[in-house]
């Protein structure tokens, strides 16, 4: 069965979802022509393969196909024009499918939260007053209630990224996991009047995580969108405000992790390469936060503190992706428990019918009722 597809909708839609033609066809598994000759108007994709095109990868809704012009419909990459375009132009067709998915969980959360009930934004509770970095990143730990004494209590980096998620999650900015193609990235925000999130790649370690979620929360608390990158090259690509901006937020989630009160009493008098691990365990956060720590203080050069980031970070971009595990804990990993909740809660309410709550989840229905059995697991 054909379909009456607008072929203007079906180009308009492969180059806002950062697909070339032949990209795309590679993807689908078919003969670019076939995609060009759509896109001519010489032939009609079938109404399975345009479902296809709308649910799996460009995640619009099937309708938009139909519209007589292609709809005002802001470019997600649009969100991040702040950075430099050769950064914007190496995302992928899949993290930009994972900036779409996360604007539905955006839109999920409006829908299942009265905007009233949230008592605590620490986004509109704490302003930029000034350029001082340790006094806003102390306003910050405060409000998020993680002392020192608790963080040298945690019992291992895994531990310590679900406490700093939950605290953030009950400070009004919900977080979602992934794991991204593009493994330069870390992660990105969105921001939103009542509903800014963070969503992290599942694919880094614990620590890059943890420093990922702090980098972006000090771009929803400067209010910009913001992508977070493996490595810092990026940021010698931008305008000076936002170079200073970018900076600061790496020198942010530093101070809230590693405060300079508490960290001076480890500087050593002569560095050893061998304290930054032993001190990145102590903190629970990777070696870069605490290199970082060493030479915002002077006890490193700007050069060590390049040659020894780089060659973690590609040491990371060389390693293997983890795979396996159980699908449903990985699922609910992404999801996070605070929205994972809030929709199940709904559900069981009677406000929300199966369906509805596989769409907000964003799974398939048959896998609701094992999913629920994990979430207490």
């Amino acid at each position: 069965m054909t379909s009456s597809a607008n072929r203007k909708i079906i180009a308009w839609a492969r180059e806002r979802s950062g697909y070339s033609v032949e990209n795309l066809a590679s993807t689908m598994k078919i003969d670019p022509d076939e995609i060009r000759m759509w896109e001519s108007g010489e032939k009609c994709p079938s109404y399975l393969m345009l479902e296809n095109l709308a649910y799996k990868y460009f995640k619009i809704p099937l309708a938009l196909f139909f519209f007589p012009e292609p709809p005002d419909i802001e470019d997600t990459k649009h969100k991040f024009r702040r950075l430099p375009e050769y950064e914007l132009s190496r995302l992928s067709p899949d993290t930009i499918k994972i900036m779409r998915s996360s604007e539905g969980f955006q839109e999920s959360l409006l829908e299942l939260i009265p905007p009233e009930s949230i008592k605590r934004r620490i986004f509109n509770d704490i302003h930029v007053e000034n350029e001082d970095i340790i006094y806003l990143a102390r306003k910050i730990r405060e409000y998020l209630g993680i002392t020192i004494e608790q963080q040298f209590r945690f019992t291992g980096i895994e531990s310590a990224f679900k406490a700093w998620r939950h605290v953030i999650e009950n400070s009004g900015v919900f977080t979602f996991k992934n794991s991204f193609k593009d493994r330069f990235v870390s992660g990105f925000c969105l921001l939103h009047p009542q509903f800014p999130i963070i969503v992290v790649n599942n694919s880094n370690s614990f620590s890059r995580q943890i420093f990922t979620l702090m980098h972006e929360l000090g771009h929803i608390i400067y209010k910009v969108n913001g992508i977070t990158d493996i490595e810092d090259q990026y940021i010698e690509y931008m305008d000076g405000q936002e170079k200073s901006l970018e900076i600061n937020c790496n020198k942010l989630a530093s101070e809230i992790l590693v405060p300079l009160e508490v960290f001076k009493n480890d500087i050593p008098h002569e560095f050893e390469p061998e304290i930054v691990p032993f001190l990145a365990e102590k903190y629970s956060v990777s070696r870069e936060v605490i290199l970082r720590k060493f030479m915002d203080n002077d006890v490193i050069s700007q050069e060590y503190y390049s040659l020894k980031s780089l060659e973690w970070n590609r040491d990371f971009l060389r390693g293997e992706e983890r795979k396996g595990g159980d699908w449903y804990l990985t699922q609910l990993s992404y999801l996070g428990e605070g929205f994972t909740r809030l929709a199940f809660e709904y559900y069981r309410s009677g406000l929300l019918s199966i369906e509805q709550l596989a769409q907000h989840l964003n799974v398939n229905s048959k896998n609701i009722e094992k999913l629920e059995s994990y979430m207490d697991r």
